[in-house]
């Protein structure tokens, strides 16, 4: 997995592009997204975040990562069932396999699984699209015929 690291500079830039005001929370929860690729859950940001930060809240990073999606920066993933919303900083165009089994997310590119992404007929303007594929992973896979 591709190793991503910001500067606060940088992180108070992507704020400002999208109009949230900072804040040392909004900082930090940005920074962990945008670093760790990983489509974590809320209680997995929280509980990455709390030793460094030991008075952050579940709410608040609830509350900050609802205003990051509102404004654009960041997109929940449902995933669905037990396992919960996921959250997601790429802005680059991919499509999410979702393991029905341990709910893990996993990036897809486009043309690898994905077919190319179509334009429709008529005069629409995609602003976005979301293609996520369920399925089982390959270390499930493995655990069910061990």
């Amino acid at each position: 997995m591709k190793k991503y690291s910001y500067t606060t500079q940088e992180l108070l830039d992507k704020l400002s592009e999208y109009g949230v005001k900072p804040s040392a929370q909004r900082l930090l929860i940005l920074r962990f997204l945008m670093e760790n690729r990983i489509h974590p859950n809320v209680d997995e940001i929280y509980q990455a975040l709390l030793p460094e930060q030991p008075t952050l809240s579940r709410t608040t990073v609830y509350n900050t990562l609802k205003l990051l999606s509102a404004a654009g920066i960041i997109r929940c993933i449902d995933v669905g069932g037990s396992h919960g919303a996921r959250w997601d900083y790429s802005h680059d165009d991919h499509a999410h396999f979702l393991c029905t089994c341990c709910g893990s997310v996993t990036d897809v590119e486009f043309g690898e699984y994905v077919p190319a992404f179509p334009t429709p007929p008529g005069g629409y303007t995609v602003q976005s699209a979301e293609i996520n594929l369920r399925g089982i992973c390959p270390d499930c896979h493995k655990q069910m015929a061990s």
